[in-house]
């Protein structure tokens, strides 16, 4: 039986390894709306919101061991989140300058349409697209 998915937002999870860091990357550097904290048996997350969607930043009391390759887009998994943003320069430079790697810089997919990945903290990517007038 297919699943009956309801119109709630779609909600991302993100377990990182330095707590204050991603949630200044996210919350500070991106700038995504905060939508508050959950404290759990075994953690804390932090909620972001995209859009219409939310990103959770799950940080555990324990530290984890298991890691997915760092920035690397060619392996199984998800593998990057997609932010449209209106400032792609400015979000690009601000992250740049506070340290956050930048492995592909502004890029032209098509006329109008331009983009950029950044990774947070644990190298993890996330593209910003801004789509203009072509």
């Amino acid at each position: 039986m297919p699943a009956k998915v309801s119109n709630a937002p779609i909600e991302f999870g993100v377990v990182v390894s330095d707590r204050d860091r991603s949630v200044a990357f996210y919350g500070g550097l991106l700038g995504l709306p905060y939508l508050g904290e959950i404290i759990f048996p075994l953690g804390r997350l932090w909620r972001f919101a995209i859009g219409g969607a939310v990103v959770k930043l799950i940080g555990y009391d324990d530290p984890i061991e298991a890691r997915s390759p760092r920035g690397e887009l060619r392996a199984v998994g998800y593998r990057y989140l997609t932010v449209q943003v209106t400032n792609i320069d400015e979000v690009v430079a601000e992250c740049a300058g506070a340290g956050a790697p930048v492995p592909l810089p502004i890029t032209e997919a098509a006329p109008g349409v331009r983009f950029a990945f950044v990774e947070d903290p644990d190298g993890n990517r996330v593209e910003l697209v801004e789509v203009g007038p072509a």
